[in-house]
């Protein structure tokens, strides 16, 4: 894989793939992480001499146009953060996108609408890549969060152009090769949030990697119901009970052990006057809704964590919107800053709520990548790693 510090970048159009899939609300965006991690290379690219043609994606419009999931305020933010005019147009391909394109001087940026807008992106159309690449002469991957896609900005568009990994995504790159390939052991994955589906199908390749795996937050409800315990009322998802069935085999299998909350706090609803009651896994009831892990778990994963050499992250362990929610995701959180373990945290998710939390990001390393990294540590190829091979 070439680097971005390969390339030269004197009087050069870049078109820069980054992940700005970010929080708006009322038109302003409401969590920056993921612009302030590509500003180094942006800048980087202007101080070489070259100009930046930014293209990415927000949400998921269907292929149309969706008002709402403009990249317009993204723009407007990036422009604050960079201290810098950034040109937006409201076009993805197009006469008016090649004239704009064309006319940039060193250290220009634009910014191009919404990749999504057009169905083509994620069908991974060549003709719509080809586009895309006609707007410049180099192309820079710095969307390692949609590695594991294969659309035409991630794939298709790296045969049209010489290709090049921004500096935060080679860092990413190897921060978790280092991860997948020698690991300091003992390897513990903590794994909370929701999104089953994608976590369920990783956490069985992690397994064979991994020496310890611990669970919380909606995704622990679908093990604990594969496991035949009670979850009343709980999030869980029951089309992936049979593949947390076999992600637990699996798991057993290798050698790998999983662990899954002893006790939980649980509510008969959820909102902020909500009353919490602490209760051990065996005493769920039908009305009952967990909504965290409880004292007597964050104590059982307290021993892993403090012995681990490797420590991944991702997802929270409760529902962290609400104060009564929050002592799992806390707890966990300080045993691993308390470790002495590299420790990797990653995922929207988990970011949202160390920020709502107001926990210090002072890990090894933090990332935003969420699925893509469980994919990458599963051993999964990544569509978009392999592209810039």
């Amino acid at each position: 894989m070439k680097s971005i510090k390969n390339a030269n970048l004197r009087n050069k159009h870049v078109v820069l793939r980054v992940d700005f899939n970010v929080p708006i609300e009322k038109g302003k965006v409401t969590d920056d992480a993921r612009i302030n991690e590509v500003l180094s290379t942006i800048s980087y690219i202007l101080e070489k001499g070259g100009s930046v043609i930014i293209i990415s994606h927000l949400g998921r419009p269907g292929g149309k146009k969706v008002s709402a999931l403009s990249l317009a305020p993204v723009a407007k933010k990036l422009e604050k953060l960079l201290g810098k005019k950034v040109e937006f147009l409201t076009e993805t391909v197009g006469a008016k996108a090649r004239e704009k394109a064309s006319a940039l001087k060193p250290g220009q940026i634009m910014m191009l609408e919404n990749l999504r807008f057009s169905p083509y992106e994620e069908l991974n159309d060549r003709a719509f890549a080809e586009k895309l690449a006609g707007l410049g002469n180099i192309f820079v991957q710095e969307a390692f969060s949609n590695a594991h896609h294969a659309h035409a900005s991630m794939v298709a568009i790296t045969d049209y152009l010489p290709s090049y990994a921004g500096l935060h995504f080679a860092k990413e790159y190897e921060m978790l090769s280092d991860i997948l390939n020698e690991p300091k052991k003992p390897f513990v994955f903590i794994a909370g949030g929701k999104k089953t589906e994608t976590k369920v199908e990783a956490l069985r390749g992690i397994s064979q990697k991994a020496d310890i795996i611990l669970l919380g937050g909606g995704l622990a409800n679908t093990f604990l119901m594969a496991e035949g315990y009670e979850v009343g009322r709980s999030f869980y998802e029951e089309e992936y009970v049979s593949d947390a069935e076999q992600a637990l085999r699996d798991a057993f299998d290798s050698g790998c052990e999983v662990l899954l909350p002893q006790d939980v706090m649980v509510a008969r609803n959820i909102s902020k006057d909500t009353k919490e009651k602490e209760k051990d896994i065996e005493q769920i009831e039908a009305d009952d809704i967990i909504a965290d892990i409880g004292p007597k778990t964050i104590s059982k994963y307290a021993q892993p964590i403090k012995f681990a050499g490797t420590i991944v992250w991702n997802g929270p362990l409760g529902i962290f919107e609400y104060k009564s929610f929050q002592a799992g995701t806390r707890g966990v959180a300080s045993l691993i800053q308390e470790s002495h373990a590299v420790a990797v945290v990653g995922g929207g998710d988990t970011l949202a709520a160390l920020k709502e939390l107001n926990i210090k990001e002072d890990f090894t390393y933090v990332s935003t990548a969420g699925g893509a990294m469980m994919e990458f540590l599963a051993g999964n190829k990544m569509p978009g790693v392999e592209a810039l091979k």
